[in-house]
């Protein structure tokens, strides 16, 4: 239950004036609330515009509908009738309605909003788009309506007459602009009804006020009369819809409109985002702030939050079987879509309860508490949706006009928008933001790669996904918009009610969050012997074998601490396939291995092939994923690909599937990788091609579901940024394994085991290499309970069993050596020989002096050259470039570049490495975007000459010294590095051993 609302914290300053407003407390009388005052008339910017103010809902009262039915009569009911004919005719859509003259008796008839939206009728459409005609012959309304600060607007849910249901997409300084829900009432060739503009002449039902600051993004009206603009043309019609943008003068004002009932919340706990931002209990995406708190935002605060989640409404008038509306889909394809809008708090107030609740965390059992569980839901769903909206980068719902648009290359663009409206869009659009940019042709697709902030302008450089290479800026205006949040299976409200007491899952969450710590309870007489069941049977190692088994025989969760190289890939590959034959057994349930980067799943995928003659292993890779990734990226295991000879099976008849719509799904699927041609297919698809000249995209989601019901993967392969779209396609599973665990976030470990309480999990990963990555949206406990690092606080408190794999098969035994020194206490065993490891040092010794030692440091006395907020360095750009020249083409002992890895501890630094080197395979990255990684040469770039803060963390040193098979090049200044700690050590040794260049 909720307590007593408390007072706000000193620190967060809202004006009284302003609580009064947000809590609706006026002593005023409903009678004087719908007279103007003069106070709150005057909302004049200085150019003298009406400027729109924030929008503070007083209400959500259902009013009887008090719209004016109007009534054609005379010449003007002649010109409606005649237009509707010819709407009738013209209109593309109206083949696909059988009967197209209903009088939508549900739609008059619906008593929830919800209704109302599902049953709006194709009728309904072309007679709006018949009285634009008589519209379009009157004269536009000329009266400015009054302002008042508050009760304007009046929502409502019954609806007679004719109209058509837009939503606003666009808020500017004196007007809003709406755009049609349903495509029905433009179609193709009525691009001037697309978008609208409401503004001070804008008359709402039941209200004599202006609507101008009363009104939301997502906000849904029913349009029931037009008027013209100034931009309005002699004729109708001559504006096709590819024209028409959000920023297109609008040809048409609203003169009449209807509020629809907004699906309303009230005192939910939120909490801000670093952005602004915020992320709530009930719902898996981020809200708008309508007023945001006067100072910095607060960490670790829970408010109570009420205001609304648009409505969604469908593309499409109703009345379409599933069939029609397919074909409707890929009529429509090539219109520019744009994101719904994601919901917004009006006001709030801080909650006491629920902040000192939060505070509890990890602590919830560990401390009497009369609710712990619920402590525990709210921080894991908190965290979860916070992750979850960082990872997809979906902040802002509102759309932008591109300027000073450029391509570069093939795949490069760049552009610039204004840094206007509220909130501001430079705290929302961030680097690895997916987005959408609208074109008369097909919208393209592409991922941000940097976003400056110049005076008012937000910078943009952009990488285009490969299937929109092509793509070209040929339209006057084009605009761009967030990727929406893809659908999928996350954390929900009361997740942990439905996980039984005693499961596995249960228990691991109580140990995370204060409980007992889970025990070991396999007994050491129950040594097993786990081979590898690859071609050449491979023995695991003691320490190998004693994870497998651990996992095998039920513990719930099993930490394997595994340093560099030490194997864990085969480790958990071949506990997945032991697992998988013994469920065989038991009612074939299915393998989850997680990962936390793509490159780190092709390792995976690369072991468990050698088996998938005895057991199916598939890689879950969206497909938008998919399209985005190198040719070294991508698998013959990956699900985009093992979906086509499965596919072909049945569309070219020599398996036969009764459900036709699953049929042409992939059929649509192959025909767009042009992988079999129309008349290869069997005689259904051939038909629905040949009546159908413009068919929808394929439904992915639809057929990955087809996919793991025909194939019945047994190991599944996936990355955490997936799970919450695999996880719904999976039946049961029996255990989970997370690959790269140290950097797991936590809110990924409690998704799983929320759906799959029963399965057993195990944790493979190296606490003294990188922690989970989090961006600066996340902080404080949110950052923990989200984010969190999850592996090294349960191997420091002992929460479950754990093995150490001490045995290192990648490295030289030197740097194993002197790493296992230095990072591990002296715990580590090198399992290779030196001769194993040394080939390149003995064969090349015109670089290499010393073929005994594996690190050699090259001395580099040019300053770096600062870039915004990193660093450059040219030299060390030269002698990268001329050191992957000569390690790959001597005559004496050359190295493919495709096994030569480029580190650079700065981003500034290795784009101009990527400049350098893009005629080569060679990987270049971050030290990031390395762990995971081996190569058989690594070149480390320290590109600084003062060695700081993020360059001496031991874990960041740790990966970048521990990618090399062979050997390893250091690029630094001397002196700066004898000044660092651990770096020192590193350039002590190479001068011991006569391996310094100066």
């Amino acid at each position: 239950m909720l307590e007593e609302s408390s007072s706000l914290p000193e620190f967060f300053d809202i004006p009284e004036s302003s609580c009064e407003e947000l809590e609706g407390n006026s002593s005023m009388s409903q009678e004087s609330r719908d007279e103007p005052e003069s106070s709150l008339e005057d909302n004049s910017s200085p150019n003298g515009k009406k400027e729109i103010r924030p929008f503070i809902p007083r209400h959500n009262h259902e009013y009887e509908n008090r719209e004016f039915i109007e009534i054609l009569e005379g010449a003007e009911k002649e010109v409606f009738d005649e237009a509707l004919k010819l709407e009738s005719l013209a209109h593309p859509f109206s083949e696909y309605y059988e009967d197209i003259k209903s009088t939508g008796n549900d739609y008059n008839l619906a008593m929830n909003i919800r209704a109302l939206f599902d049953n709006y009728p194709h009728y309904k459409a072309l007679r709006f788009m018949a009285k634009s005609h008589v519209w379009f012959r009157r004269a536009p309304p000329t009266e400015i309506l009054p302002s008042i600060g508050h009760s304007a607007v009046h929502q409502f849910v019954k609806m007679d007459g004719d109209h058509a249901i837009y939503r606003v997409i666009l808020v500017k300084s004196d007007k809003y602009i709406l755009m049609a829900c349903h495509m029905n009432t433009h179609a193709f060739h009525r691009g001037d009804l697309r978008f609208v503009e409401v503004n001070n002449r804008t008359k709402t039902n039941a209200s004599p006020y202006s609507c101008l600051g009363h009104l939301a993004l997502g906000d849904l009206v029913a349009v029931s009369e037009l008027a013209i603009t100034e931009e309005m043309s002699t004729t109708l019609g001559n504006m096709d819809v590819y024209s028409a943008t959000p920023e297109t003068p609008c040809v048409w004002m609203v003169k009449m409109m209807t509020l629809l009932k907004r699906q309303t919340f009230e005192n939910v706990p939120f909490l801000f985002l670093g952005n602004g931002t915020a992320v709530a209990l009930k719902w898996g995406q981020v809200l708008n702030i309508q007023i945001p708190p006067m100072y910095e935002y607060p960490q670790n605060i829970i408010f109570l939050g009420s205001g609304f989640i648009p409505e969604k409404v469908p593309e499409f008038a109703s009345g379409l079987n599933e069939e029609q509306h397919d074909l409707l889909l890929g009529l429509t394809r090539n219109i520019s879509k744009y994101p719904w809008s994601t919901g917004t708090i009006f006001s709030y107030e801080y909650s006491h309860y629920f902040t000192s609740q939060f505070d509890l965390g990890h602590r919830a059992h560990a401390i009497p508490n009369p609710d712990p569980d619920g402590v525990v839901e709210l921080c894991a769903l908190m965290g979860a949706t916070a992750v979850t909206a960082v990872l997809v980068g979906n902040f802002d719902c509102r759309s932008f006009r591109m300027m000073e648009t450029t391509k570069v290359g093939q795949n490069l663009i760049s552009f610039t928008f204004e840094n206007t409206g509220y909130p501001q869009p430079y705290q929302l659009w961030k680097p690895n933001t997916r987005i959408v940019i609208s074109s008369s042709k097909t919208d393209a697709e592409a991922t941000i790669s940097t976003a400056f902030l110049v005076g008012g302008l937000l910078k943009f450089t952009a990488i285009l996904s490969p299937e929109h290479y092509d793509f070209q800026f040929t339209d006057k205006i084009h605009m761009v918009s967030q990727t929406e949040m893809p659908e999928g299976e996350g954390l929900r409200d009361g997740f942990l009610e439905k996980i039984p007491d005693g499961s596995n899952g249960k228990r691991i969450i109580e140990a995370l969050y204060g409980g007992y710590p889970i025990v070991d309870e396999s007994s050491e007489d129950d040594d097993v012997t786990y081979y590898f069941p690859g071609t050449d049977r491979i023995v695991l190692n003691d320490f190998q074998n004693e994870y497998v088994s651990k996992l095998l025989k039920k513990t719930p969760l099993t930490l394997a601490d595994s340093p560099f190289g030490s194997g864990k890939s085969m480790t958990i590959a071949t506990a997945a396939y032991y697992a998988a034959r013994e469920s065989q057994l038991w009612g074939n349930s299915q393998q989850l291995l997680v990962t936390q980067s793509n490159f780190a799943s092709v390792n995976l995928v690369d072991i468990t092939k050698r088996y998938t003659k005895k057991c199916r292993v598939v890689r879950f890779v969206p497909l938008n994923t998919w399209m985005e990734l190198s040719e070294g990226s991508r698998t013959d295991l990956d699900l985009p690909v093992m979906m086509r000879p499965l596919f072909m099976e049945y569309v070219t008849g020599r398996k036969f599937l009764m459900n036709s719509i699953y049929l042409f799904e992939m059929a649509k699927y192959l025909k767009e990788f042009k992988l079999i041609e129309v008349d290869q297919m069997e005689k259904r698809c051939q038909t629905y091609f040949r009546e159908n000249t413009f068919t929808s995209k394929y439904d992915f989601v639809r057929l990955t579901r087809l996919f793991f019901t025909f194939y019945q993967p047994q190991i599944v392969i996936t990355t955490s940024d997936c799970l919450r779209n695999v996880l719904p396609m999976l039946h049961e599973v029996s255990t989970v394994q997370f690959d790269e665990a140290s950097q797991m976030p936590e809110s990924a470990l409690i998704q799983v085991l929320s759906m799959f309480p029963k399965a057993c999990f195990g944790l493979v990963g190296d606490i003294r290499q990188l922690p989970p990555y989090c961006d600066f949206t996340i902080n404080g406990h949110l950052k923990m309970y989200g984010v969190g690092n999850t592996m090294e606080r349960a191997c420091r408190g002992d929460l479950f069993p754990r093995v150490v794999l001490r045995y290192v098969y990648r490295c030289h035994p030197v740097t194993t050596q002197i790493l296992g020194n230095e990072f591990y206490g002296r715990n580590l065993l090198s399992a290779v020989k030196e001769e194993d490891r040394n080939e390149f040092m003995r064969s090349r010794p015109d670089i290499w002096q010393n073929p005994n030692f594996p690190i050699m440091v090259l001395n580099n006395n040019t300053p770096s050259i600062r870039d915004l907020t990193s660093m450059h360095n040219p030299v060390e750009v030269s002698i990268v470039s001329y050191l992957v020249e000569a390690l790959t083409s001597s005559p004496l002992y050359s190295i493919h570049p495709s096994n030569i890895g480029v580190i650079s501890f700065y981003k500034a630094q290795m784009d101009r490495l990527l400049q350098v080197l893009a005629d080569k395979p060679v990987k270049c990255g971050t030290v990031d975007s390395f762990q995971g990684t081996e190569k058989e040469i690594i070149i480390v770039c320290c590109t600084n000459e003062v060695i700081n803060g993020f360059m001496a963390m031991p874990n960041r040193i740790n990966v970048a010294m521990s990618r090399a098979k062979q050997a390893t090049f250091i690029i630094g200044n001397v002196n700066g590095l004898r000044m660092a700690i651990h770096w020192s050590t590193l350039v002590n040794e190479a001068e011991r051993f006569g391996c310094m260049r100066y």
